[in-house]
C-alpha cells in the first residue's frame, strides 16, 4: 500500500471523516478566506450531522456529481443528499475498475469501526454519483475540457475545522465553525493521474496572497479553475503528505504537498460511465 492509500485509510477511520479543514496562511486574516456557500452552490457535503460536514461532492450536471472514491464509504444507494437546498437520493455509485474499492465495516450503531481495504491503485481515487432525479434550477460546475497546466492557479475549499501553515492541524485538536473557506494555490507538477501542489510559506516567491490547502476531511472537494464563463472542475482532492516524511503528528504545515486526481486523465472514463449508465436505465 502506498503512502497516499495509508493516509486515506488512516484518515477515514479517525477524525478526517468527522470534520473538514482548510489550512491557511498564518499571516493573513481568516476572514479573507471565508466565503458564502451560495457563491459555490454546486459544492456540497456528502454527510452533515448538524455539527460537522464530511467529505465533499461537486454537481457536474443536474443529475451527476463527482467526489473521491474513498469518500463513498459514507454512502449507499438511496443515501440522501442536500444540494443547494434540493434533496435527492443517490441512485448509483460508480468507481473506476483500476481503483478497486473500500468497504466500511460498521457496528450495530452504524458507526464505522474498520475498513475493508481493496484499493488497487489510489491514483484512480475518483467516483461518480448518479442522483435519483435531475435537480431543477441548480448551478453546476462542469468538468474542465481544456488541458491543465503547471503554474495554473486553482481554488480549493472546505468547511469546518481549520488551521494555519505555521501550526498545521491535529486530528485530536479540532477547531470547527462550519464556515466555508476558499484558498488559492498553483499547480506545481502533473504526475500520472495526479495534480500536485505545495503549501508555500509566506516568504516563498511562489506563495499567493490567499495561499492555502485542504486539510483532513476535505477529500472529494474540487480544484476549480475560473474562466470567463464560470468555474470548471480541474481536479478532485485525494490526499497529501510531507514529501519524504513517513510519520508526523500535525498535518498541513508549510511544505505539505497535496495530491488531486487530474480530471484530464479521467475524462474518457467519466464520459463512458455516464453514457453507459443512462443507456442501461
Amino acid at each position: 500500500m502506498n503512502l497516499i492509500s495509508k493516509l486515506i485509510l488512516g484518515g477515514l477511520i479517525t477524525a478526517s471523516l468527522h470534520a473538514n479543514a482548510m489550512i491557511i496562511r498564518h499571516d493573513v486574516s481568516d476572514g479573507k478566506y471565508i466565503q458564502q456557500a451560495a457563491d459555490y452552490p454546486a459544492i456540497f457535503p456528502l454527510k452533515d450531522d448538524g455539527k460537522t460536514k464530511n467529505c465533499v461532492g461537486t454537481l457536474l450536471t443536474p443529475q451527476w456529481a463527482i467526489t473521491a472514491a474513498h469518500c463513498t464509504i459514507l454512502l449507499e444507494p438511496d443515501s440522501q443528499l442536500e444540494i443547494a437546498g434540493n434533496k435527492a437520493k443517490v441512485h448509483s455509485i460508480h468507481l473506476p475498475p483500476e481503483y478497486g474499492y473500500m468497504k466500511a465495516i460498521k457496528n450495530e450503531q452504524g458507526k464505522i469501526i474498520d475498513i475493508e481495504d481493496k484499493v488497487k491503485d489510489a491514483s484512480f481515487d475518483i467516483a461518480l454519483l448518479r442522483l435519483s432525479h435531475p435537480l431543477k434550477g441548480v448551478q453546476t460546475f462542469p468538468l474542465l475540457e481544456q488541458k491543465v497546466n503547471v503554474n495554473q492557479t486553482i481554488e480549493v475549499m472546505g468547511w469546518g475545522d481549520f488551521g494555519n501553515g505555521l501550526e498545521g492541524v491535529s486530528r485530536k485538536e479540532r477547531v470547527n465553525d462550519r464556515q466555508l473557506r476558499v484558498a488559492h494555490n498553483k499547480i506545481d507538477a502533473i504526475n500520472g493521474n495526479y495534480l500536485i501542489f505545495n503549501f508555500d510559506a509566506p516568504d516563498s516567491k511562489n506563495a499567493l496572497p490567499l495561499e492555502g490547502i485542504n486539510g483532513p476531511g476535505d477529500s472529494g472537494s474540487p480544484a476549480l479553475i475560473k474562466l470567463p464563463n464560470g468555474y470548471f472542475v480541474a481536479g478532485i482532492s485525494s490526499g497529501g503528505d510531507y514529501p519524504g516524511v513517513q510519520t508526523h503528528k500535525r498535518e498541513g504545515k508549510y511544505g505539505w504537498q497535496e495530491y488531486y486526481i487530474n480530471i484530464n486523465a479521467m475524462t474518457a472514463w467519466i464520459a463512458e460511465t455516464m453514457a453507459l449508465s443512462i443507456t442501461k436505465n
